[in-house]
This record gives C-alpha cells, structure tokens and sequence, in this order.
C-alpha cells in the first residue's frame, strides 16, 4: 500500500506523534510510505528515522499553488497505483482535494483525514468543497466529533467515523514494572507546559499536601516566562523543594516507571489525552479532570480518578486518597492496565486505521438534506 502522510506542523504536540507512530508501524508491515512536510529538520529527522521517504513542499493553505501540483506529480509517476493520502489538518485536506482535481480519473487517490481538535465545523462554501473532498473523516473521540457536528458543517454522515487514539509503546515497556518502593511517593506530569493543562492547579493542590511525603516531577516544556511563573507559584506555596522540573523527556515511558501517580490536571476540553494512556499503559493510577475525553478513557474510582477541572481541593483529595493507600493504587493501576489493553491497545488501533485504508469510499458532492442538519452525501 502507498501511504502518503502530509505533516505541516513547525513543532511537535499529539498530532506529530499519531503521524509518527502510524508511520513507523506501516513502514514495519510493508507499506510504501511518504511523509510530506515543511523541511523543518527536527520533524524530519524523526520521520526518516521510522524508514519514512520525506518530500519537502510549502503547504503553505488556500494560496499555495505550488504543493498541489507536485503531489499531483507524484501520484503521477506512481502509475496508477492506489495511494492513501493521511493528512492532520483540513488545510493540508484541501491541498490534496486540489492535487486529485489536477489528477482527475488518471489516480487512484484516496484522502483521509484525521481530525485531532474539539471545534466545530464551518459551513462556508470553501470548506464545503474540503469536507466533500474527504474520502474518510476520523474523529480521535466521540467528542471531537460531537462537537465538529454542533455547527450543522455540510459533511456525510456515513463518511465519519471514531477511531480512539493510541499510542505504540516500546517493547522494553510493554510488561508493566512495579514502582519503586520509597518512603516519598512521586507524583509524574508529563505534556506541554502551558495554561490549558492545569498545572497551576496540581502545584496548588501540592501546597495542601505539605504533611505528605510527595515529590511533584514536571516532565514537558513550555514557553520560559511561563514556566517561571509557575515556579514562583510553586514558591509562593512553598514547595518549590518539592518540585523537580525535568525538562523534555526524550524517554517518558522512563519517568512514568518510576512514578507512583500520575496526574493529568486539564482545564480545557482535552480531545483525547496520550498521556493518560501512556500512564494506564504502565499500570499507574491516573487523576485526571472530566471535562474532556477524559470520560471516555477513565471510568471513575475503576481504573482512575476523575475530578473537577480547575479545583485544587478536588484533586489534592484524589492525590491523598491514593496516597494513602497502597493496595488503592495498585488495584486501579491494574485496571487501567486491562483497560488499556482491551480497548486502547495500538494494535486495536492499527487494525482499524488499516480497515479504513481499505475500505474507505469515494465522496460525492451531492449536498443532501436532512431533518434538523445538511450533510453531503
């Protein structure tokens, strides 16, 4: 199969990381795969390292010109054979949707895309022509997708589908290992520092566990003036001594083997949540916020906490209640552990991602109507 991911992105979040693994793991079954991108030499690096062939061009929106008809080049002199365009953003939906009207009947050129935010849909005519364009839309939840729909965008429903988000764990990782046994639990964040993800909040709830023996580990990065500003925080609270700001994780799985809970404090609408995943991955209890897809991941008091967003009493409470109570952790560790594994498994992701690469149906741009909604059909 030829696979062809465009990846637009500058930096590096959840989006990069779903190109990433998706790569790697159909590079590793025999596929033929491409990754288009910005030449940023970072992202590249990563992309050549999973055996990826890389393509530079400016995918630069609406006004370039120039990327569609080098994609259209390239599906050209593959002579006919299907590929699978995979893209992460409607922009970069739209610069294959023109790359197919230059190809026209001569490729056999299927568009999926990937929808990794909560927003809704737009209606205007340009993104009429986007959403028609699309062979297969995935939703990383139910919520995401949900919330897409909130705004009546002219979309099939049939073309839609929900296929929960995953991550490849490395094979050293793939048995869970115990925690170490210390008089200090250790209390793991892992993710980009930034104001959405409540780590104000965590530091806060730090500072009502002063007669616990916790140490709060930080493993992401963030802008500095942030990063200072949470520090001062942590100061104000007095448990800056108690807080260890590890920086980027090249390794995070590392980290989270020596955690003895981990804590996702979101105070935004989270579309799916990798870090909570990673962490049922290792058979560590999470305390997360409910105001996302958390819920769709954790089932309350069984395989993780659940609490209110924004609320450092909520989650100092779940951080003692665990604290306390060794037998707690380990029986909702190992709940996650089977959760993980029965639901959120890469290779229950891969099957299903590899389901749509192969059945996905060309679109129509025939707008129907429905009660209540417009959809293309």
């Amino acid at each position: 199969m030829n696979i062809i991911h465009l990846v637009r992105a500058t930096t590096w979040g959840g989006g990069e990381r779903y190109a990433l693994d998706l790569c790697r793991r159909s590079v590793e079954t025999g596929d033929n795969v491409t990754v288009i991108t910005r030449g940023v030499p970072f992202i590249d690096e990563k992309f050549a390292r999973a055996a990826a062939t890389i393509k530079r061009m400016p995918l630069g929106g609406i006004f370039d010109l120039t990327s569609p008809i080098r994609i259209a080049r390239m599906v050209r002199e593959m002579k006919g054979a299907p590929v699978i365009f995979h893209v992460h953003t409607f922009k970069d939906a739209e610069i294959v949707t023109k790359a197919k009207k230059i190809i026209g009947k001569r490729g056999n050129v299927k568009l999926v895309c990937t929808r990794h935010l909560v927003k809704p849909g737009k209606s205007s005519f340009r993104w009429k022509k986007i959403y028609t364009g699309i062979d297969s839309l995935i939703f990383i939840s139910n919520l995401a997708k949900e919330t897409f729909l909130e705004s009546n965008p002219p979309v099939a429903l049939d073309r839609l589908t929900v296929v929960h988000n995953s991550v490849a764990v490395p094979k050293k990782y793939s048995v869970p290992i115990p925690p170490p046994s210390s008089q200090t639990l250790n209390i793991l964040f892992t993710g980009r520092i930034s104001p959405e993800k409540g780590i104000d909040v965590l530091i806060e709830s730090m500072g009502k566990l002063s007669d616990i023996p916790l140490r709060l580990q930080i493993a992401g990065t963030g802008k500095p003036e942030y990063v200072k500003q949470l520090q001062d925080l942590a100061t104000l609270h007095h448990i800056a001594d108690r807080i260890e700001w590890i920086g980027f994780a090249e390794d995070v799985y590392e980290r989270i083997v020596k955690a003895d809970i981990c804590v996702a404090p979101s105070v935004w609408a989270e579309p799916f949540g990798l870090t909570i995943i990673e962490f049922m991955s290792q058979a560590r209890p999470v305390v997360t916020t409910d105001n996302g897809a958390q819920k769709e991941i954790i089932t309350d008091g069984e395989d993780g906490i659940l609490v209110q967003p924004s609320d450092p009493e909520s989650l100092a409470s779940a951080i003692r209640k665990l604290a306390a109570n060794r037998e707690l952790r380990e029986k909702i560790g190992q709940e996650a552990f089977r959760t993980f594994s029965d639901r959120f498994s890469y290779n229950i992701f891969f099957r299903k991602i590899t389901e749509i690469y192969k059945e996905v149906k060309s679109p129509s741009n025939k707008i129907c109507k429905m009660p209540g909604r417009r959809f293309s059909s």
